[in-house]
């Protein structure tokens, strides 16, 4: 079974938005997923003025037609008017030729540029007929081959359903191979597996199909190393500019509201002015009012960018930021620290203080905690951060982190400094967060 469970409304929304010259296919496990994606896809067609072909067998038609009279189309209208077109046996008098079988499909857009229709074309193709016709598995596959072709070269836009449990694992590796797109997980992504039909059908395909994996790896990989390095000078730009931000915020107005302050009590003290005004409940509200702002800049500026990680190290930062923590919420933050100073370069130290921000913020919103040990620590080479708290842990499902933007927010910092993230966890039991990267110490200038 599928790891990605689609989301219902997004399948139909996908289907719906599908443009001319797309051809995709849409592997499906459940009915449900199968009305989903199919329902939308037919009914935007004809809703569009669009000429639309459904081929289907016998068994799956009729209820897909009943899901969209549900809809509120006027599915037999559509049907006398020629707008819609069932198609249950579409290719049994063609002799299973895949090129006369593209014969039929052409004959299904006839007369749809004329007054009636917008122009376009909508397939959708129940797959099931072929095993009904005992279509050999290398014909079909053929077949969707040669529709690449036919859909590039008209106003044609196709969907291709397959049940997964009526197709074999082997025959679907064949359909993946002959579909630019895929549905999957409610999302249309491109195929890196497709295989152009002028590689497919060709005899040597093998030796082409080598040649088309080797260049898709090395594009891969060298897309995935660009985003990364992206990635990271992201991080760097935007840890730059909360440093910049927290400097301005402490230098300008910091010092404005200081000096707003002194100047404000100088003229109470002032021997000129009416003595009870110093005194006054509008002159201690000013007063008041002040002390909150200038004490809203620091925190502001210390959240932004602490300054104590670059005055005194990460070690210093991370005990002020598990002191910081046990303050706001009452939750015991006991910290080890190595016994010696660990110079570190300012990025690896900064993603190391952001990860443990973030797994006590975590730990703040999620894990009903009453105690957090952390624990700092060279090992060989390597830099150990743990965080272990007693709340009451996380399910499977949620150690992956894939809805959380927050680990994986920890898991690309930690990536990129070349280290591991394990999050551990049993219900009931706590979740202990441990993270390790290689040590680099700055070269000495």
């Amino acid at each position: 079974m599928a790891d990605v469970k689609p989301e219902l409304s997004r399948l139909g929304e996908l289907a719906a938005g599908l443009r001319p010259h797309q051809h995709l296919c849409f592997i499906y496990e459940t009915q449900e997923e199968r009305f989903a994606s199919a329902v939308p896809f037919l009914g935007s067609g004809l809703e569009r003025g669009e000429k639309c072909l459904y081929v289907a067998d016998e068994h799956n038609g009729p209820a897909l037609l009943e899901a969209l009279r549900k809809t509120g189309t006027d599915v037999n209208r559509y049907l006398r008017g020629g707008a819609l077109l069932l198609a249950t046996k579409p290719y049994a008098a063609s002799d299973s030729d895949p090129d006369e079988w593209i014969g039929v499909l052409s004959q299904s857009i006839e007369g749809a540029g004329d007054d009636r229709f917008s122009g376009m074309k909508t397939w959708l193709g129940e797959m099931t007929w072929a095993l009904a016709e005992k279509t050999a598995p290398e014909t079909l596959i053929e077949f969707e081959a040669k529709v690449n072709h036919f859909i590039r070269d008209h106003e044609v836009k196709a969907l291709c359903l397959y049940d997964r449990h009526r197709f074999s694992p082997e025959f679907l590796l064949g359909v993946i191979r002959t579909h630019p797109l895929v549905v999957y997980g409610a999302l249309i992504c491109e195929n890196p597996y497709y295989v152009p039909p002028e590689e497919l059908l060709k005899p040597d395909q093998p030796s082409r199909e080598v040649d088309r994996l080797l260049n898709n790896m090395f594009a891969s990989q060298r897309a995935f190393d660009q985003l990364r390095a992206l990635a990271g000078r992201l991080q760097s730009v935007r840890e730059e500019e909360r440093a910049k931000v927290a400097r301005e915020i402490h230098d300008e107005l910091g010092q404005a509201l200081t000096a707003i302050k002194i100047d404000f009590a100088s003229l109470l003290r002032d021997p000129h002015q009416d003595p009870a005004l110093a005194s006054s409940p509008r002159s201690q509200s000013i007063v008041k009012l002040l002390d909150q702002a200038i004490q809203s800049v620091r925190r502001i500026g210390t959240e932004l960018r602490p300054g104590i990680l670059d005055d005194m190290g990460l070690a210093a930062a991370l005990e002020w930021a598990a002191e910081d923590f046990q303050t706001r919420t009452g939750t015991r933050c006991e910290i080890s620290l190595p016994d010696v100073d660990l110079r570190l370069e300012a990025e690896r130290a900064t993603a190391l203080l952001r990860i443990f921000q973030e797994t006590l913020t975590n730990i703040a919103r999620h894990a009903d905690a009453t105690q957090v040990q952390v624990r700092f620590a060279k090992e060989n080479d390597n830099l150990i951060l743990e965080v272990r708290d007693n709340g009451k842990g996380m399910r499977e499902d949620q150690l992956s982190g894939k809805s959380s933007l927050g680990i994986l927010g920890m898991r690309e910092r930690v990536l990129l400094l070349g280290g591991t993230l394990t999050i551990s966890s049993t219900l009931g039991s706590g979740t202990t967060v441990r993270v390790q990267v290689p040590n680099s110490t700055p070269s000495a200038e």
